[in-house]
């Protein structure tokens, strides 16, 4: 019998043969494992860099990502998408770093524009009726407007009316009429109802110019924008009573016609009225209304008188000393009132008067 330790030597030999056997068997397969393992993180690292993903949106609500070749157009990511635009839609195609993109697609709809009588049907997916118009090849003149306005923001279902102004002006010569001026006085104070006409009215002539403003082919309004007087009208003047209304403009101290406030002393008689074509008084001085006939050894020329009735319902107003007469030298009339027409100085006869000297 062998002893142990022979058969121990010859056991380690055999175990040692077993490892050199199996060693030579399994290495060839690890290695080759080892080097595709080392081609495939290679070969895909070189397809990444090559490839991209693309997120794919439809407003419509479709949804979908895409892995294309990184260099993969719009139109290219659309046809594999398999989604197809139509007239009007908006395609937004955006490549991001680290080979992301994105592609989205606005779908359009559709916009009623009404114009000149006609109907434009319009499809977009966003815009400003400004472009809805621009789409349908329709232009604005310079007075034309539409609504909504032009920079309101269309929607699904807007509906946009241009509107077409016009503008025409006319020209046209009209009358003007005259108006009527009341001159009152206390002459008429025996005749409360008589009236005299001083000056008779004439209307007057003007040249109208009117702009028509034309929407959609109708008048919606006109508008004066010029109006030139070719012809002044003519006042008609009456002289009516009015009581306690001066004969005389004259004006006293205060600048009014009223009666004086103070005055040097009153003097009371009979007063007749007269009227003269010489213009011009024994004095030097004019004749109008306001002027009186004197004594001038009483009422020296050039003093400022008031006249009124004794019971005030006639008033003759301020007036200046600056003619003379037979009556009053021979002391039959304290003054002579002076009228601008024959017809007035006759009217009422003789008057009792007070006669205040102003100054």
């Amino acid at each position: 019998m062998m002893k142990r330790e022979e058969l121990s030597r010859i056991a380690s030999v055999k175990f040692q043969k077993a490892l050199s056997d199996r060693a030579r068997a399994v290495t060839p397969r690890v290695l080759a494992f080892c080097v595709m393992a080392v081609s495939l993180v290679f070969t895909l690292a070189v397809t990444a860099a090559n490839l991209r993903l693309t997120y794919v949106t439809d407003s419509n609500g479709a949804r979908q990502v895409l892995l294309t070749d990184a260099d993969a157009s719009p139109a290219q990511v659309m046809h594999l998408s398999g989604i197809r635009s139509e007239e009007g839609d908006e395609v937004y195609y955006t490549a991001f770093s680290g080979n992301l993109a994105s592609l989205n697609i606005e779908r359009a709809f559709s916009v009623s524009i009404t114009a000149d009588g006609q109907e434009y049907p319009v499809k977009m997916a966003f815009g400003t009726v400004a472009d809805a118009l621009e789409r349908a090849g329709i232009t604005l003149e310079a007075d034309d407007y539409t609504e909504p306005a032009l920079d309101q923001l269309v929607t699904v279902g807007s509906e946009i009316t241009v509107h077409r102004v016009d503008y025409q002006d006319k020209v046209e010569t009209q009358t003007i009429p005259y108006d009527t001026q009341y001159v009152y006085t206390s002459l008429y104070f025996r005749n409360t109802g008589r009236a005299t006409t001083l000056q008779h009215g004439a209307e007057g002539q003007q040249t109208v110019t009117t702009r028509d403003r034309y929407v959609d082919g109708e008048l919606e309004n006109s508008t004066v924008v010029d109006t030139t007087t070719t012809v002044e009208p003519t006042d008609h003047v009456i002289k009516t009573y009015g009581a306690g209304a001066p004969v005389s403009p004259l004006t006293g101290a205060d600048g009014t016609t009223n009666a004086p406030a103070s005055y040097s002393q009153v003097l009371t008689g009979k007063a007749t009225g007269y009227y003269s074509r010489t213009g011009k008084g024994s004095s030097g001085l004019g004749l109008g209304y306001g002027t009186v006939a004197v004594d001038p050894s009483v009422i020296p020329y050039g003093t400022l008188l008031y006249i009124t009735s004794t019971d005030g319902s006639f008033v003759y107003g301020y007036a200046v000393a600056t003619d003379t007469g037979i009556a009053v030298q021979k002391g039959q009339i304290l003054v002579d009132l002076f009228y601008e027409t024959y017809a007035e100085s006759v009217i009422n006869g003789a008057i009792q008067v007070n006669v205040y000297v102003v100054g």
